[in-house]
């Protein structure tokens, strides 16, 4: 299992982390399929997602330096903390506001957007759009999937949050 996520964050963002500067726990599993909704037709995508959780000893600053995205696997990548996971973990789908959205959170945070010519760029991303729910009809607009909501309230839970 460890060496499956590893090799996925390796594949992904180009970090390597060296065996003995990190530790790691399974979080949860989540199944998934696509489409979300039986409206949208029969699922054509059918997964079982396990969740790990890697503890680095670097700093966010140290990978921040070192991580070099795939454009071929990712198109834009975020460093969110804790606040703004909570927000979004506790939008449910079906609903249109969370159980308990922090007082303060900013209008936006900074993501890096990966150019078709192998290039990066900085953009604000709205928070709105982290916390859309699933649409009723098979919207093209861009949300956090349920299971990566899971995710987060697991990783949250674990940090005793």
């Amino acid at each position: 299992l460890l060496d499956g996520g590893l090799r996925e964050l390796w594949e992904e963002s180009g970090l390597q982390l060296p065996q003995d500067q990190f530790s790691w726990v399974p979080l949860g599993l989540w199944e998934s399929a696509y489409p979300p909704r039986l409206s949208w037709g029969l699922p054509k995508y059918h997964h079982i997602i396990l969740y790990l959780l890697v503890v680095s000893q670097e700093s966010q600053q140290q990978l921040q330096a070192r991580i070099q995205p795939n454009p071929n696997e990712v198109s834009a990548f975020m460093w969110l903390g804790p606040d703004v996971a909570a927000a979004v973990a506790t939008m449910e789908d079906g609903t249109e506001t969370s159980r308990h959205l922090p007082q303060e959170l900013p209008p936006s945070i900074l993501i890096v957007e990966l150019k078709e010519d192998g290039g990066a760029r900085p953009l604000a991303l709205p928070v709105s759009t982290l916390l859309r729910t699933t649409p009723t009809t098979a919207e093209g607009k861009e949300r956090v999937s349920s299971g990566t909501k899971f995710a987060l309230r697991l990783w949250l839970q674990h940090l005793g949050r």
